[in-house]
């Protein structure tokens, strides 16, 4: 969705903040649906869905304009999913905090707010809903895993001939 906002910004294809959002929103949607459906989604088939919605805002544009626009994204997507990329160190980096504000700040509304001032850093607040419901999936996990291993963990951080080499 990064992607898509610096390409409609640089276009100035875009009227309003209101219709940015929009667009957004329902690019988000489409690939959403792209990747729940579609188990080895491509970036052509990204970036096909991520330009479909944008498409119909910007039906004057030429086959040629909307080709360029679609490779450029293109290639803005794979070089900012290399690992050591800024944009792609930001995105996790916001991601992993929106993931802990949910599972420390727990499902309710204060991991909410965590949730939402994490993704708002990069634009992605829209996503709260999703990384909502995964945290509720890690927060289960984590749980169990407390009652299953607890008292071993105990163990484990319990001085010893190993913590003391550590130290």
């Amino acid at each position: 969705m990064l992607v898509l906002r610096q390409a409609l910004l640089s276009e100035t294809l875009v009227a309003s903040s209101v219709d940015m959002e929009d667009i957004i929103s329902r690019c988000s949607k489409k690939l959403f649906s792209l990747l729940d459906n579609v188990e080895d989604a491509g970036i052509v088939e990204i970036i096909d869905a991520i330009c479909a919605v944008s498409e119909s805002y910007n039906h004057l544009l030429d086959a040629e304009k909307l080709q360029s626009r679609k490779q450029v994204m293109a290639n803005m997507l794979v070089k900012s999913m290399q690992a050591g990329d800024a944009i792609f160190t930001c995105v996790s980096q916001t991601v992993y905090l929106a993931a802990r504000g949910a599972a420390f700040g727990g499902s309710g509304v204060n991991g909410r707010k965590l949730v939402e001032a994490a993704l708002r850093r990069i634009g992605a607040s829209h996503l709260a809903d999703k990384v909502m419901k995964v945290a509720k999936v890690l927060i289960v996990v984590a749980v169990i895993s407390c009652g299953v291993h607890g008292d071993w963990y105990q163990e484990l951080l319990k001085p010893g001939p190993l913590i003391d080499e550590m130290h």
